[in-house]
């Protein structure tokens, strides 16, 4: 009897080959991940709240029930982004063994690659939201916070205040470059800039 049971058990919980699928995002990041393929592709045009409820195969009501408005839409986007970047900084603060400076070394890593772009999409993104939201709006104070707040990091982080200003300075400059499209680097020149910038991190004066 008791084995009856143990294979019934077995078999209801095993998944037949080939037709495991992945579990789908909840809806409120399936909107968000619809909103930021749009706010990619189109910039703040394509922020039509119909579409981009079709895309998250949800309806305008369903859309509106996460989201009360477009504002508020973008203002998850906005917040999704700076939680995401919270994380990769504490991932790579974290794992960073090498002392001193490892807020500032995981700051440059999260904000530019080795090369001295965007680590990601975060500069188109960011234009995107500004754009939308404006520079006056309480999610402008969200992001100003948010700067405040890794700054206040960076001071504390066992190396030299200016230095690690600096590097921060600069970090942000590169990503700024980028998201206006102003006199990016060559991929060897921004290599060139990214060590100097981490040698900064590293030297026992710093």
């Amino acid at each position: 009897m008791s084995s009856r049971i143990t294979e019934l058990i077995s078999k209801s919980t095993t998944i037949p080959a080939g037709r495991y699928s992945p579990p789908m995002p909840d809806t409120r990041d399936r909107i968000l991940n619809a909103a930021e393929a749009r706010l990619l592709s189109e910039g703040p045009g394509g922020l039509v709240l119909e579409a981009i409820a079709a895309e998250a195969a949800i309806s305008k009501g369903g859309l509106l029930y996460h989201f009360a408005s477009k504002e508020a839409l973008v203002a998850g986007l906005c917040e999704r982004m700076l939680q995401g970047f919270d994380e990769r900084l504490e991932t790579l603060t974290e794992a960073d063994d090498r002392g001193p400076g490892a807020f500032t070394r995981a700051y440059l890593a999260t904000t530019v690659t080795a090369e001295g772009k965007p680590a990601d999409n975060s500069a188109r993104l960011m234009a995107g939201i500004l754009a939308t939201l404006g520079r006056d709006s309480t999610h402008m104070v969200q992001l100003r916070e948010a700067f405040a707040r890794w700054h206040a990091r960076l001071a504390a982080d066992g190396i030299d205040e200016t230095t690690a200003t600096l590097v921060r300075l600069a970090a942000d400059g590169l990503w700024l470059s980028a998201l206006l499209g102003l006199n990016e680097l060559d991929p060897t020149a921004g290599r060139e800039a990214l060590a100097a910038l981490h040698e900064l991190t590293c030297t026992e004066d710093a």
